[in-house]
């Protein structure tokens, strides 16, 4: 095995739905997975993953952002919840498909 490598039977990749009580219950959801040998990634909007930092170096869970198209604001800078997830769903499908990719 290589430096810095770890053997995962899986990696998870966790998209929790970007609105209040969403997030923590996904968490710990992904939290319970960590020890059974599952590499997660926690994806976050890029508004939310600005918050989420401190985070990020304290757990074997790694962050990821994508774009919801409001990526300053946030759900509160759309016109109406209409708005947001129809810029979430054609915004957020085209980057979480980037870093699939990558």
């Amino acid at each position: 095995m290589e430096k810095g490598k770890e053997n995962h039977k899986a990696h998870c990749l966790i998209l929790p739905f970007p609105v209040q009580g969403h997030i923590n219950p996904m968490l710990q959801y992904a939290k319970r997975l960590r020890p059974k040998g599952v590499k997660i990634t926690l994806l976050l909007t890029k508004f939310l993953h600005k918050t989420m930092q401190e985070f990020s170096g304290s757990s074997n869970i790694s962050l990821e952002a994508i774009s919801d198209g409001f990526d300053e604001g946030g759900r509160a800078d759309a016109e109406s919840p209409e708005a947001y997830y129809a810029r979430f769903h054609l915004v957020g499908t085209e980057t979480l498909s980037e870093l699939l990719e990558k």
